[in-house]
């Protein structure tokens, strides 16, 4: 079995902003911040799933199209559950919205079932941090430009799990 999501991988500029703002963050919530390399946002996990169920999703992958867009980056929020401090958006991103309902509707035709909770497009700056941020605005936005989606692998290592990504698709339509 493979652990599989669907995910958007940050630039190698913004990736490193986002670095910077989790180190900065660690400084005052505490907790454990995720490898640079593993900076992502998740849109569909699939849990474990099959050698075979997961060539047939490289395949839709290969074949997927769907709008790209932009997200912008300007609220830091905190799930008490893991302790989980993350950073994602104030207002929607519509274009990250249609690409999240696209590819479920993809999912479910390959019989997979879209989860109950409402899409929150986040990323991960911190495990078991031990307190909520002191403010939740940013000073500054970042802007995530997103062109490109991953099937990935999470594989399991003694320290954390890594990330190996299985296939990519171009988006080649732009919307806002």
């Amino acid at each position: 079995m493979m652990r599989l999501f669907f995910g958007l991988w940050p630039d190698e500029a913004l990736r490193h902003e986002l670095a910077t703002l989790a180190r900065q963050v660690q400084g005052t919530c505490g907790g454990r911040r995720p490898r640079d390399e593993a900076l992502h946002l998740t849109l569909a996990f699939l849990g474990d799933v099959s050698p075979a169920r997961a060539s047939r999703l490289i395949t839709l992958t290969r074949h997927f199209g769907c709008p790209t867009g932009q997200w912008t980056l300007d609220h830091l929020g905190y799930f008490r559950r893991g302790g989980i401090l993350w950073l994602g958006s104030q207002s929607p991103a519509p274009g990250l919205e249609v690409l999240y309902q696209t590819l479920w509707k993809e999912l479910t035709v390959c019989g997979f079932t879209p989860p109950r909770r409402p899409f929150l497009p986040h990323v991960t700056l911190l495990r078991k941090a031990l307190h909520p941020p002191a403010t939740t605005c940013l000073s500054t936005s970042l802007e995530w430009r997103f062109n490109q989606l991953a099937l990935i692998h999470s594989v399991p290592q003694q320290r954390g799990g890594c990330y190996v990504t299985l296939a990519r698709t171009a988006l080649p339509k732009e919307s806002t």
